[in-house]
């Protein structure tokens, strides 16, 4: 990949439109949405589906103490090379697989529960069994208490996420390219 990260992610994104889901990376203010209802004290096991190039993981692994664990799932080949160039930090455990998948990789890693799930995984454009599956696999892997936080570029998909977890609310924020939409999501 080249110089410059937002030339490098928009021609990654066009070449897999359907499984990256947008054509810009996240901004900041995105990043930051994403993360502020993370305690840090609490994240001891971080999972995020869907890292791209890893704008959101930096600032997850800038959030985490230094005790934690970031699972990154991704499934393109060109994504997980880039993100294994950009971070030697030791916390993070970079997985070329789908989420659909975590249930094998949590035994690998003697994981038993997630505090916080972040996806970017653009669950609107998947077959819906697919979207089912991975959700599902979230809520059960998460503690109670634990969260699930996503982003989406419509609000449309708040009542997918309140049927599965029972609850769900929404944050808009303007400050990205298209404006987006933060949901998260506890299991009780």
């Amino acid at each position: 990949m080249g110089q410059n990260p937002h030339v490098d992610f928009l021609r990654e994104s066009l070449r897999n439109l359907r499984t990256t889901g947008s054509v810009a990376r996240s901004s900041a203010s995105l990043c930051r949405a994403l993360v502020e209802n993370i305690d840090p004290l609490k994240a001891k096991v971080v999972v995020e589906l869907g890292a791209g190039d890893g704008v959101i993981t930096e600032f997850l692994l800038n959030r985490l103490a230094p005790d934690a664990r970031l699972l990154v799932f991704e499934i393109n080949e060109i994504f997980i090379q880039k993100l294994q160039q950009r971070f030697k930090d030791p916390r993070l455990v970079l997985l070329h697989d789908s989420a659909e998948n975590m249930a094998s990789h949590f035994a690998l890693e003697s994981i038993e529960q997630v505090d916080y799930v972040v996806s970017g995984i653009p669950f609107a454009v998947l077959p819906d069994a697919l979207a089912d599956q991975i959700i599902g696999e979230c809520r059960n892997w998460l503690r109670p208490g634990g969260l699930f936080i996503q982003f989406h570029y419509t609000p449309h998909l708040l009542g997918f996420y309140r049927q599965k977890f029972g609850n769900a609310r929404l944050r808009f924020v303007p400050w990205n390219i298209p404006p987006a939409f933060v949901v998260t999501a506890e299991k009780k």
